[in-house]
């Protein structure tokens, strides 16, 4: 199944595609898809980022090629960081790069995003609260990164975390 968000009437909603078509929900997926009628053509439908985070949380140096390209080895832990959710841009949006920035670079990531609470998960039952996949785009301005030596500010400017442009649900295993 594919979910997305979207604006109608100025009023953000979830919306479910079929074929060529979006049709806005009466509530957030996780409580039920429920159809409200009046489906509109994707190609017309103005996409809002497809979830709504309080935080978004990523994992640094997360394959093999891209640790060697920066000179580092994987971790043996995993290298956490957050971006803020003024990160976020739609679908379609502008990147914004900072006047203090002269290198700024993107990765093109898969995104979970977590449809039910989840504190303290084990592995065999984490895959439970993912609500579906999408594309994600992580920006960094890697001079800054490279010059403060952590990931908060490079990857946490204001739209440096283009994502979607719908969600992807049903995938029993990722890998």
């Amino acid at each position: 199944m594919r979910l997305c968000r979207i604006e109608v009437a100025g009023v953000p909603r979830w919306g479910l595609i079929e074929e060529e078509l979006v049709t806005p929900l009466a509530a957030p997926p996780w409580e039920g898809v429920r159809k409200l009628g009046g489906a509109l053509p994707l190609a017309t439908a103005r996409l809002l980022p497809p979830c709504e985070p309080t935080k978004i949380v990523a994992v640094g140096l997360n394959y093999r090629a891209h640790a060697a390209e920066m000179g580092k080895e994987l971790p043996a832990e995993p290298l956490i960081f957050l971006k803020a959710p003024s990160s976020l841009v739609a679908p379609g949006g502008t990147v914004v790069v900072p006047r203090q920035s002269q290198r700024v670079e993107h990765e093109g990531e898969l995104a979970l995003v977590i449809g039910k609470a989840a504190t303290k998960v084990n592995a065999a039952q984490a895959l439970e609260h993912v609500l579906g996949y999408t594309c994600l785009d992580d920006v960094t301005a890697r001079d800054i990164q490279r010059r403060e030596k952590t990931y908060a500010r490079a990857k946490g400017f204001d739209t440096f975390c283009p994502v979607g442009p719908w969600l992807e649900t049903g995938i029993a295993d990722p890998q």
